[in-house]
C-alpha cells in the first residue's frame, strides 16, 4: 500500500479516468506539433499565443494564460529555473487546450483546484510520456527502484529537460523509484542544497543552465503590434494602452503616443 504522504500518488478511479484523458489529449498535442517539426514547450507556446516571460520579485506566480484583446497571452515567471518554467509552460498549454472554451469567457481563469490540477497532470504527460520515461530510464539508468539515486535523477530529468523535482515524482509514479527513496532524493533540490546539486550535475557532464534561475526576458512581438492596432483603431482607451505596455515595462511614450484631450 502507497503512503498516503505522497499526495501526487493517487490511483482512485476518478483519478485514474481523469489522468487518462488528460494523456491521451497531451499525446494528441505533442503529436501535432512534433507533425510540424516543434518539441521544445516554449515554441509551442510561441505558436499557440502571444508568448511573455518575464522575472518577477515574487515567486507565488509561476505563469497564467489569458485572453486580452482578442488573443491568449501566455506569462511565464522567469524568476523560477529553466525546468521549473518549462514545466508552468506545459501547464499553461494545458490550459490552452483543455480550458479554451472558458478562457475566451472569462478572460483570466479564476483558481479553482479541479482545472489546475487537469493543467498539471496536462504538463506532466506532455513532457515525461510513460513510454518515453521508462524506455528512456531502461536505457540510461537501468537500476532496481531500490537502487535509484541522486546521480540517475539527474540524468533523466535533464533527458526531459524538466525540474530535479518533477523528474523525481514521475519515477515514482511510475514505480521506477521507490517511494521510500523520495524524501532523501528530493533533498537534492532544496535551497540549501543547490550548490551541491550544481556539482553533483556537472560531475555528470552536463551544463547546470537547466537548474539555475532563467530570468529570461522575452516579449512576443505580436504582443505590442495588437495592443498597438487596437488603440489606433480606437477599441481600447489610453489608459488602456497604458495599462498593456506597462505589463512588459514599456509605455505609450515609447511608440511616439501622447496623452490627448480626448483620453480617458
Amino acid at each position: 500500500m502507497m503512503d498516503k504522504q505522497y499526495s501526487f500518488l493517487d490511483y482512485s478511479s476518478e483519478e485514474k479516468l481523469l489522468r487518462l484523458s488528460v494523456r491521451e489529449k497531451a499525446d494528441e498535442i505533442r503529436l501535432k506539433w512534433a507533425k510540424k517539426g516543434l518539441f521544445d514547450i516554449f515554441d509551442i507556446l510561441e505558436n499557440e499565443s502571444i508568448l511573455i516571460r518575464k522575472p518577477l520579485e515574487t515567486t507565488e506566480i509561476s505563469g497564467f494564460t489569458s485572453y486580452i484583446e482578442g488573443s491568449f497571452i501566455v506569462f511565464l515567471n522567469s524568476t523560477y529555473t529553466v525546468g521549473h518554467e518549462r514545466f508552468s509552460g506545459a501547464h499553461e498549454l494545458g490550459h490552452l487546450v483543455l480550458h479554451r472554451e472558458k478562457l475566451l469567457k472569462e478572460s483570466l481563469l479564476s483558481k479553482d483546484y479541479g482545472i489546475e490540477k487537469e493543467a498539471t497532470m496536462f504538463a506532466v504527460e506532455f513532457l515525461m510520456p510513460i513510454q518515453g520515461v521508462e524506455e528512456i530510464f531502461h536505457k540510461i539508468v537501468g537500476v532496481e527502484p531500490t537502487q535509484v539515486n541522486v546521480k540517475h535523477v539527474i540524468r533523466m530529468h535533464h533527458y526531459f529537460k524538466v525540474s530535479y523535482k518533477a523528474m523525481l515524482k514521475r519515477l515514482v509514479y511510475l514505480k521506477l523509484c521507490d517511494p521510500n527513496l523520495y524524501y532523501n532524493l528530493c533533498d537534492y533540490c532544496s535551497l540549501e542544497n543547490a550548490e551541491l546539486l550544481q556539482e553533483l550535475t556537472r560531475k555528470e557532464g552536463y551544463s547546470i543552465e537547466l537548474i539555475k534561475k532563467s530570468n529570461s526576458k522575452y516579449v512576443s512581438k505580436e504582443y505590442e503590434e495588437i495592443i498597438r492596432r487596437n488603440f489606433e483603431s480606437g477599441k481600447i482607451s489610453y489608459k488602456r494602452l497604458e495599462y498593456l505596455l506597462n505589463f512588459i515595462g514599456r509605455t505609450p511614450f515609447d511608440f511616439g503616443y501622447e496623452v490627448s484631450d480626448g483620453d480617458d
